[in-house]
């Protein structure tokens, strides 16, 4: 069985302690030995040395000289081979490629010592690969940082793809010229562990970013290097951003959709009793002329009664019909040139009645005017201002003005009522042209009409093309003004 390597060499070493006191007696055997006493004679007689004592005295002091000699030369081994051993641990710590300096097949004392670490080391290369394949492959922005100076150690492909430079454009500089925390990078590097918002300025624009930091430490706890995980956040945010747009648009829409739902339950209720009412006093009216129990005078009041009552239907139930046809655009109107200056001045006239009815007075601007003439459907223009002048003298005060004018600028004509009644509240003006929409503007608590009126002259109005406007003051009156093209 042959010996291990390590005993080898304590042999080595003992035969080398041995050479120089066998060399001597060699020496001493061929003679040398009575020369040498002779030499030595008188020096012994002064020390009072017998010849025997000095000889194994010199054979002592031989032998130490040897083993001196040869322990020295096993120590400068065994250092040449610590330092090859820790010159292969400091290239390992670095990352650096290369197989181990330490001579294995030549053996050594430290052999084994650097067959165990070469084994680590390739361990360490495997892994540090497996690392590396993930580094290079990962979608995330990878990047490593000296903890002293805030600098670029590492960077991986998508982080250096992102901002479109190379790696040797990266590495060193200072991370903070790149990304851009919403902290301070020395508060979030004294504190890693921590997920941190920022941005990531590249040649497409800024991109948001999470930052997540984690600090790597050497065996003895000292920092070595910190780790950060840079994320895109920006489609995720933009997503979020559009459906929390979303979710607030259907909350809108759900709640507009309970309020219609209000309004339609209100305006049913109201229609029934809008229309019932005229036709209670249609029923008890004809009852009496049936039975004949009114004379000629009292039936031709009746009749009148009743006819009335009739135009009041006929007119709330058409009113319905325009606002679902208008709404819909299930039908064309027949536009023609039409003359604003004469419709406001006949329909002036017509309503005047109602207006005295009041006692409201009825007026209108009687500057003659050139020009107002409009594309447009005399038969809806006409139920416009029906409309507008009714409202304008039910919501009047008694003795009340009603003031109607036309103006003529620009390519476009102005048509206006002005009235000096109870007025509109500010928190009702948005909500006025909306269908079924219904205030109390009396201040009496009732509410009164379908609250299609307002709703029906706006769809008029965008059939024409035009806008409409209204400014008003609580306690001194309202002014609606219709704007439409004139045709040349």
């Amino acid at each position: 069985m042959p010996l291990p390597t390590n005993a080898k060499r304590a042999l080595l070493l003992v035969a080398w302690t041995l050479a120089l006191p066998a060399l001597a007696v060699a020496v001493l055997a061929l003679g040398g030995e009575e020369r040498l006493g002779q030499a030595v004679e008188p020096f012994l007689a002064r020390l009072g040395l017998a010849r025997g004592v000095f000889w194994l005295g010199l054979a002592g002091v031989l032998a130490a000289l040897g083993a001196a000699l040869g322990g020295a030369a096993w120590l400068k081994r065994l250092a040449r081979q610590e330092d090859q051993i820790l010159d292969s641990c400091r290239r390992m710590a670095l990352g650096e490629p290369g197989p181990p300096e330490v001579d294995l097949a030549a053996g050594g004392e430290l052999a084994r010592i650097g067959l165990a670490i070469q084994i680590m080391r390739e361990a360490l290369l495997e892994q540090q690969s497996h690392y590396q394949r993930f580094f290079d492959a990962a979608h995330d922005m990878f990047i490593s940082i000296s903890p002293a100076g805030g600098r670029v150690l590492d960077a991986n492909p998508a982080f250096l793809a992102r901002l479109g430079l190379g790696r040797e454009q990266v590495l060193g500089r200072k991370v903070g010229d790149f990304v851009r925390l919403d902290t301070d990078w020395a508060q979030a590097m004294a504190k890693p562990g921590q997920l941190i918002s920022g941005h990531l300025h590249t040649p497409k624009g800024v991109l948001l970013t999470e930052i997540s930091l984690s600090l790597e430490t050497g065996p003895g706890g000292q920092p070595w290097f910190l780790g950060a995980i840079v994320r895109d956040v920006t489609e995720r945010e933009r997503l979020a951003g559009e459906l929390l747009r979303k979710t607030r648009a259907l909350e809108m829409a759900l709640e507009e959709i309970r309020s219609v739902e209000k309004l339609k339950d209100e305006f049913l209720t109201t229609l029934s009793h809008e229309l019932k009412t005229p036709l209670v006093s249609l029923k008890g009216f004809l009852q009496l002329l049936l039975r004949g129990a009114a004379s000629p005078e009292e039936s031709q009041a009746h009749l009148e009664v009743c006819w009335r009552n009739l135009l009041k239907l006929e007119q709330q139930i058409n009113n319905l019909l325009d606002l679902a046809r208008l709404s819909q655009s299930k039908e064309h109107f027949r536009l023609a040139p039409v003359d604003l200056v004469k419709l406001l001045g006949t329909e002036c006239e017509n309503l005047r009645p109602t207006a005295e009815e009041s006692n409201v007075s009825l007026s209108v601007d009687e500057t003659p005017l050139e020009g107002a003439v409009v594309l447009g459907n005399a038969e809806k223009l006409i139920q416009l201002l029906d409309n507008l002048i009714v409202n304008a003298i039910k919501y009047n005060k008694k003795g009340g003005q009603v003031h109607l004018s036309v103006e003529r600028g620009d390519g476009r004509v102005t048509l206006a009522v002005r009235d000096s009644g109870v007025g509109i509240a500010r928190e009702h003006m948005a909500s006025i042209f909306n269908k079924f929409y219904r205030a109390d503007i009396t201040g009496t608590g009732r509410l009164e009409g379908l609250g299609i009126g307002l709703a029906l002259v706006q769809e008029i109005v965008k059939l024409h093309g035009g806008d409409i406007a209204v400014q008003s003051e609580l306690g001194k009156g309202t002014t609606f003004t219709v704007t439409l093209e004139t045709i040349s």
